[in-house]
């Protein structure tokens, strides 16, 4: 959009904007509940009455109960380049939206740039017909009015000029056919697709290859049947999994936001709404859980205990410094649970034990990481989570050390059990796998400590050369054991 937008109109016509959809990719009503739900369900629920006085009360009422952040806002550039065009071409802007007029507010102060806002005031719901209304009195020699959906068409309709945004450009033909003057603003092309498979992170279903575990170590690798149920399973878990992850982003939505690298992802950048998020988010987990049923009832009861965990974790544990990799280990040992259940295997103490240090040592490296970056920073704080920059010793501390205590029962279990049991015929193999896992976890450590480890250490592992090499070799060394 280019200072030459606008100018074939009057330039004493004034620019009107809105705001959901059009000067931000995100919706302001879900972005306002959701954040309540999460952040403050209590003083949500003391609003619920004053819903049924109309939208316009409950959009104030959830202004009041949790505000929106102006700076964290996904922003359509396009939209802030035209009206700075506008400011600077002398014509007036303002912001006009069926949003709360507190959130109306609080944007037009933190942008700079606008002559005023007028948004819904808890008794009209400032939309559609209504705005348009507003804007004649306000106007009356007329506006150019730049919007995103079928609720505009009324507006661009009476305007002396439509800018349509986003999806609203397929308004085009109607409204020049309807005689009015129309400019199209091409925002930046996304897809839908690639946004889809990036939010439900179909990348971190390899951590539920753990599922697969039990089967290898309780040697029921060539067990067709076996293999085909935990395959279904794997997939049932995945899609339970995935709306988790869509959940946690709809809980930590302002600390994406802030965050350097999250903020990229489809719900926070404003690439997949709100709404779409969660009701994808409710189909999943009920597919997931009622193939779970099907399976095995206590596979069912141990996904059922994972997801109660992991809600928890979004709405409250991921806040508390340690607890929130406490329950990480806890999670990731679940799925090991779900394949012994599922096939009707006994527990192994090793194995459950080595898993929640191995994994607890790894969701400390992440911290560690964000710790490190935020002490390089001067940051005073991490947001969304309980850990300070100055926490760095504790968790290299703690991790280094769970680490080393997952290795060490690694070694108990081949020197104590593995090698006085019949199911390997050369168990000094065995030893190979906890000295390349010793070497790993200290590689992953001393990245981790250099600011160098920029993914998760499980989504690292699948892109870095040196992990598969670690990891063919002690595949290698278990097969040899055999």
């Amino acid at each position: 959009m280019t200072m030459l937008a606008l100018e074939s109109f009057d330039h004493h016509l004034p620019l009107v904007c809105d705001l959901d959809g059009t000067l931000v990719k995100s919706d302001s009503l879900p972005e306002n509940f959701f954040e309540a739900l999460f952040h403050s369900p209590q003083d949500l629920l003391r609003t619920v009455p004053s819903w049924f006085k109309g939208r316009a009360a409950l959009k104030e009422t959830l202004a009041n109960v949790r505000s929106i952040e102006p700076k964290l806002l996904p922003y359509r550039e396009e939209i802030l380049e035209l009206i700075r065009s506008a400011k600077a071409d002398g014509r007036e802007t303002y912001l006009v939206t069926a949003a709360d007029q507190s959130i109306a507010d609080n944007i037009i102060f933190y942008l700079g740039g606008f002559d005023g806002a007028k948004g819904s005031d808890g008794s009209l719901n400032l939309k559609s017909r209504n705005k348009l209304k507003w804007l004649q009195e306000t106007f009356p020699d007329g506006f150019i009015y730049a919007g995103d959906s079928a609720a505009d068409v009324p507006i661009w309709e009476a305007a002396s000029g439509a800018v349509l945004v986003g999806s609203g450009v397929k308004y085009a033909s109607q409204l020049r056919e309807a005689g009015v003057e129309v400019r199209t603003i091409s925002c930046e092309k996304s897809n839908p697709v690639k946004d889809w498979l990036s939010e439900l992170r179909i990348h971190q279903w390899s951590k539920n290859v753990l599922i697969f575990v039990p089967l290898l170590l309780g040697h029921m690798a060539g067990d067709f049947y076996a293999v085909l149920k935990t395959a279904v399973a794997f997939l049932a878990f995945g899609l339970i999994a995935s709306a988790t992850y869509i959940i946690n982003d709809l809980a930590d939505l302002e600390a994406d936001r802030a965050h350097s690298t999250k903020r990229f992802r489809a719900i926070a950048a404003g690439k997949i709404s709100i709404v779409n998020g969660f009701l994808a988010s409710i189909t999943m987990l009920a597919a997931g859980i009622g193939v779970a049923l099907l399976l095995h009832p206590q596979f069912a009861l141990a996904v059922s205990v994972y997801l109660v965990l992991t809600l928890a974790y979004s709405f409250r544990f991921k806040r508390y410094a340690l607890l929130d990799v406490m329950v990480i280990g806890v999670l990731f040992t679940l799925r090991i649970v779900m394949g012994q259940v599922l096939n009707d295997l006994a527990f192994s103490p090793w194995l459950l034990s080595f898993s929640a240090m191995f994994f607890f040592s790894l969701s400390l490296s992440k911290r560690h990481v964000e710790a490190m970056r935020a002490l390089s920073k001067g940051k005073y704080a991490i947001k969304g989570r309980g850990y300070l920059p100055d926490d760095w010793p504790l968790t290299l501390g703690c991790g280094l050390a769970s680490a080393s205590a997952s290795i060490v029962i690694m070694l108990l279990f081949v020197a104590l059990e593995a090698r006085l049991t019949q199911a390997y015929h050369n168990p000094a193999w065995l030893y190979v796998a906890p000295a390349g896992l010793f070497i790993w976890l200290q590689r992953i450590w001393l990245l981790s400590h250099r600011m160098d480890l920029h993914d998760d250490p499980i989504v690292f592992a699948l892109k870095d050369k040196t992990s598969f090499l670690i990891g063919a070799i002690i595949a290698l060394a278990f097969a040899l054991a055999l």
